[in-house]
């Protein structure tokens, strides 16, 4: 098991670096200094190597319980980006989730479709809560999320750290035109930052409202 991970975190530090097509299994064997027996005897191909990277575990596409979805929302993304941020197997299972149609098998890449529901239902139910302004639209927002997360990962094997803090950059001028002027103050950007009650001031962690992005 320990020679199987160590192959599974090789060849996504390669997948992450170069993609699905630019992958060799040579350089995965030349970087975690194994033979080549000791890769087939856990992995028949790059393809099933392939799927064995993409394959992220459900629980953590399972977003926070709490009172306000949108919070729930935010709190979720941002987790997810530090994640990303950390962990270069996740990174590289969402590379060949975006790329699936160059070898890798869509059904084998799930990480983008899965994140892909949760942001959307997280947005329904804001929706359906009444924490949307009127003509927001659920699927839209989804789009410019994934949008985030999809179009940074050229660049995830050297420029993750900031990751988190780019996505809480993209909320704070997001959620001013989606929120409503009464639940927009009480958000907050960091994750497991409950909601403050309705009245409350603003805190440093607060989104600020903007002029004109709110009716």
């Amino acid at each position: 098991m320990k020679t199987r991970r160590l192959i599974v975190r090789t060849a996504a530090e390669v997948f992450c670096e170069r993609g699905y097509d630019g992958t060799s299994t040579t350089e995965i064997l030349t970087r975690s200094q194994l033979t080549r027996g000791a890769l087939y005897f856990h992995f028949d191909s790059k393809q099933q190597l392939a799927e064995a990277v993409a394959s992220v575990p459900g629980e953590l596409f399972v977003p926070p319980d709490g009172p306000v979805a949108l919070q729930c929302l935010v709190d979720f993304s941002l987790r997810h980006a530090e994640r990303l941020a950390t962990d270069v197997v996740l990174r590289a299972s969402m590379r060949l989730s975006a790329e699936h149609g160059t070898g890798c098998a869509p059904g084998a890449a799930p990480h983008e479709a899965e994140l892909r529901a949760v942001l959307l239902r997280l947005l329904q139910q804001a929706d359906r809560a009444g924490e949307l302004v009127p003509g927001a639209d659920p699927a839209e927002v989804t789009d410019v999320l994934m949008g985030f997360f999809t179009n940074v990962q050229p660049y995830w094997a050297k420029t993750t750290a900031g990751l988190a803090h780019r996505l809480a950059t993209l909320w704070r001028y997001l959620l001013p035109s989606i929120a409503t002027a009464e639940l927009l103050p009480r958000l907050r950007l960091r994750p497991g930052r409950a909601p403050q009650p309705a009245g409350a001031g603003y805190g440093e962690e607060t989104v600020p409202a903007m002029s004109g992005s709110v009716s």
